[in-house]
């Protein structure tokens, strides 16, 4: 994962059981601890969709009317054929119930990967990829802080209080639009970062975290008065 571009945990947070990450060449899908790689040349687009999943309901729409039938005639003991009847409806309905997947759309051939909650953060890494897919890596957007941003000029990298408080930098992945004069903007290229992305929450929103200090080669000024 050393070369990961962004990374995404399918549930909670640092749940290594259970995540995405994205390189430049492959997309992996680790689920319940199965790991699974993807060649991205392959992949032409990731989606949240639904499916049922025909095999349980097959199984479940023989096995409820042959234990009827066997309860009408009393073939064998009724009470375990009752729980045999109730067992296949259950296993029926939870079939015909529609699932959230993974779908990754590949040349010729579908992917699903069930999902048992769609999280805000799998759908902006879905957008992400999907962005990348089409067009590469973009630039985030992050408010500097002016004196980091002069101790960079130094360092040679980018490493504000933040990042030293809370372990993170929070970026934009479009440039807001900014009502103060004399705010800092830099425009960051993931590409030079040398840890990935982590797509996580903050209050109702999204936004991408970089985790660790972003070297000056990957930072452009954006403004230093009123962008918009």
């Amino acid at each position: 994962m050393s070369n990961s571009i962004a990374i995404c945990y399918l549930y909670q947070a640092n749940d290594e059981q259970n995540r995405l990450w994205l390189t430049e060449e492959y997309l992996y899908v680790k689920a319940k601890g199965n790991l699974r790689r993807f060649d991205l040349e392959r992949i032409q687009r990731l989606g949240v969709e639904h499916r049922r999943w025909w095999f349980p309901v097959v199984a479940g729409g023989i096995l409820a009317p042959l234990s009827l039938v066997a309860i009408l005639l009393n073939l064998y003991n009724p009470w375990w054929l009752i729980s045999l009847l109730v067992g296949a409806m259950l296993l029926w309905y939870w079939g015909a119930t529609r699932h959230a997947v993974l779908a990754i759309h590949q040349h010729h051939h579908r992917q699903d990967i069930p999902l048992s909650v769609v999280t805000q953060n799998v759908q902006a890494f879905i957008r992400f990829t999907n962005r990348y897919l089409r067009q590469g890596l973009r630039s985030l957007y992050i408010q500097a802080e002016p004196d980091a941003w002069q101790m960079a000029q130094q360092k040679g990298y980018y490493a504000p209080d933040v990042l030293q408080k809370k372990g993170f930098v929070s970026a934009y992945i479009e440039l807001p639009k900014v009502a103060v004069d004399n705010e800092l903007w830099l425009a960051v290229d993931p590409s030079d970062l040398a840890q990935p992305i982590q797509y996580q929450t903050e209050g109702n929103k999204l936004v991408p975290r970089i985790y660790g200090s972003i070297p000056l080669a990957a930072i452009s000024l954006v403004s230093v008065n009123n962008v918009g």
